[in-house]
């Protein structure tokens, strides 16, 4: 079997898409040939293409233009230039992706532009024999937009018939994950030891952990059934037998009854779906009530939580992620400028703030009746939608073992994989799913944790570079993890058609130590509890509110009558302990910010060059390296040797960059133009002297602490 090192290097070699034939002139060689994955083939190309890597028309003329090669393949669109060479140092580095690919799974709406004129393209519509330009939306609100002037004739029409081929599958063994064949080596290290939830033993550790084997047994199917949306092992109440339990299954949706997935004290906190629609009578209902109150040691009557009446339904939040992306993906800066004035307007009217607003605000309700020791029953239509975003998120509020990365993973694959969440459909994998079943949930719940995140910003491990990268990792065809409908569809993959699983888990398989490394938030306070039993030994705890951390906070400091730090009005012998009490979020719709990071960080014009939260945090990491150094000196324990490697590489990496100011006075001084939206953005050596400077000294990264904590304003 090869190393881990013998892999990646395979990786790397194999799996990437580079320009290493250049010519003299300004773009690729026409017998340029790439270098495509196991089971990739080449589709269309088309030479002299023409793409526009920002605003595009600017005063009447065209700029911001590379001339190169595009190429469409059966898993992902690559343009190739002679310009690539300069995004060596582009940060994310993705194995399977260059700067300019993008997989066609991510791709949602295609344009056709002749004579100026604007057209969607798909399947049912025949393309125009005369296409000036494509303009491609993707499902992360990236953009790009290719010019076919200097092309052949038709190779417009050539590039938009691939695309609608290719990019718009009407059957699911028609996505790239089902031919690349190539042999998956499980890395536990870089799985992080991530439960998959597909054996008994994970669910029965589960129960153990939360003290709730009292009342809730696992129960195991005899065999798989071919459209069952629930896996091999799920916990059900105790005193019900197979035989009980299934009868009483049938009556609701998806044989969805009550479903057992985490405890507080004696209360637990239940999934359960909806009768079925030719069933009017609600006695089933109350009997299968009546059996979770047994399941309390106290048997106090469980609080029913109608999630179907009280948030937006999956039609409301895909109308509204479209109204987002429309308003986030706009065709150049003039047209951004355009509706600039009314930005905040539309953004209120596509009511994605709003939804986010609901959903922390009734996952804190669910999460305080569980510290009540109430026992809550998470009902809606199929108990495979919004049952994910409410549990996952009052397991995160009440659970500190969920808000580490190898925690958050747990729960994402327990909560959202194992018990079904429709990502296939939800996602649009598969061009024939009707349109009223898409839906981004899993987009609206990411953006409820960042901002959880930004609320208590020393409470998790994970950074939003972390959260970032894991909606980018849904739309990649080399990963089965977000790929199903179901535990049942992957299986079938499985033995029928020889797929090969490679849980997305395992990051190694896609970036580098240097990425890897801004997983990690700086600002985390590792004294967290194994899970919800130390906290259920402190019943009169207060919850944490939200504070602003020590960073962004350094001139509130003061202090109480005992000596203690005050921040905000907040002890820091109670903020030490915070991992111990639940979190109890700001949910009011002024309390709710805009996820700029992942929803606007392919516009160009809005990105704070050399400022922004992303340059104050790379300076934290850094700074906690250079501590976690000194600490080895010294011969005390510190951070793990892999987190250790990770910054290593990175600041390698970031100090290969920093160039030597201009100025005489500074000359021993050297600067690094680290913008807003890093890692998504690509990372420029600056002549001017930034407000955070760097400074090498003996191959090591040191800070000038007068101004870490300023930032820059927006360059014109």
């Amino acid at each position: 079997m090869p190393t881990m090192t013998e892999r990646r290097n395979k990786t790397q070699e194999s799996f990437t898409s580079y320009v290493n034939q250049i010519g003299d002139d300004n773009c690729v060689n026409n017998d340029y040939k790439p270098k495509l994955l196991t089971g990739e083939i080449e589709a269309a190309r088309a030479n002299n293409v023409c793409m526009y890597t920002s605003s595009y028309v600017k005063d009447g003329k065209v700029i911001g233009e590379r001339m190169g090669i595009l190429l469409i393949t059966n898993f992902r669109l690559s343009f190739v230039s002679r310009d690539m060479e300069n995004d060596q140092l582009s940060f994310q580095s993705n194995r399977f992706l260059g700067s300019s690919d993008v997989s066609l799974s991510n791709i949602d709406k295609i344009y056709q532009i002749v004579e100026k004129k604007k057209r969607v393209i798909n399947p049912q519509i025949k393309n125009s024999s005369k296409i000036d330009k494509i303009r491609i939306i993707c499902k992360n609100f990236k953009t790009f937009t290719f010019g076919f002037q200097l092309s052949d004739i038709g190779k417009g029409k050539y590039i938009a018939d691939a695309l609608v081929k290719f990019a718009f599958p009407a059957r699911h063994n028609l996505l790239f994950l089902y031919q690349f064949k190539e042999k998956y080596y499980s890395d536990a290290g870089n799985n992080a030891g991530v439960k998959m939830y597909n054996k008994k033993l994970d669910w029965i550790q589960e129960l153990e952990r939360c003290n709730a084997t009292g009342g809730w047994r696992v129960f195991s199917k005899d065999c798989r059934t071919s459209n069952s949306s629930l896996p091999m092992h799920f916990v059900v109440p105790k005193h019900l037998g197979d035989v009980e339990y299934m009868n009483i299954s049938k009556h609701f949706r998806n044989n969805r009854s009550a479903i057992w997935v985490w405890g507080h004290r004696d209360a637990a906190l239940i999934r359960l779906a909806e009768l079925n629609p030719d069933i009017t009578n609600t006695t089933v209902e109350n009997m299968l009530l009546e059996h979770v109150r047994r399941c309390d040691p106290q048997k106090r009557q469980p609080e029913l939580l109608e999630l179907y009446k009280i948030l937006p339904s999956i039609q409301d939040v895909n109308l509204s992620y479209l109204k987002l992306r429309d308003l986030c993906t706009p065709d150049n800066d003039q047209e951004y400028m355009a509706q600039e004035t009314r930005f905040y307007t539309l953004l209120e009217k596509s009511y994605w703030l709003l939804y986010v607003s609901l959903c922390l605000k009734h996952s804190d309700s669910a999460a305080k009746l569980l510290r009540k020791g109430q026992t809550v029953v998470l009902q809606e239509i199929n108990g495979r939608d919004m049952c994910c975003v409410v549990s996952s998120l009052v397991q995160l509020l009440l659970d500190s073992s969920y808000r580490t990365i190898r925690g958050f993973q747990n729960l994402i694959q327990k909560e959202w994989i194992i018990l079904g969440h429709p990502f296939s459909d939800r996602l649009g994998h598969v061009a024939s799913v009707k349109s009223t079943e898409r839906s981004p949930l899993f987009l609206l719940f990411l953006d409820c944790v960042w901002q959880l995140l930004l609320q208590f910003p020393e409470a998790f491990e994970f950074s939003d570079v972390f959260l970032v990268t894991l909606w980018d990792s849904l739309f990649l065809p080399i990963f089965d993890t977000f790929q199903f409908n179901s535990e049942t569809e992957r299986n079938q993959a499985l033995h029928s058609d020889h797929v090969v699983l490679r849980p997305v888990w395992d990051w190694g398989e896609q970036f580098e130590d240097k990425d890897l490394a801004l997983f990690t938030n700086p600002l985390y306070r590792a004294n967290f509890t194994d899970g919800p039993s130390r906290a259920q030994s402190n019943r009169s705890s207060p919850p944490i509110r939200p504070v602003s951390s020590m960073l962004y906070s350094i001139g509130q400091r003061a202090s109480n009558p005992n000596g203690h730090t005050v921040l905000n009005g907040v002890d820091s012998m109670q903020l030490a302990k915070h991992d111990e009490q639940f979190l109890e979020p700001q949910f009011c719709l002024r309390d709710i910010e805009l996820w700029q990071q992942c929803y606007l960080r392919w516009i160009p014009h809005l990105e704070i060059k050399q400022g922004g939260t992303a340059q104050c945090l790379l300076l934290n990491r850094m700074l906690l390296n250079n501590i976690g150094r000194l600490r080895r000196t010294l011969g005390r324990p510190g951070a793990s040797e892999v987190a250790d490697e990770r910054m290593d590489a990175l600041e390698q990496i970031l100090s290969a960059t920093m160039v030597q100011t201009r100025d005489p006075d500074m000359a021993s001084e050297v600067s690094l133009a680290v913008s807003s939206f890093f890692p998504f953005t690509t990372i420029l050596p600056t002549a001017q002297p930034f407000t955070s400077e760097l400074l090498i000294s003996s191959n090591e990264i040191s800070f000038s602490h007068d101004s870490m904590y300023e930032t820059s304003s927006l360059n014109d």
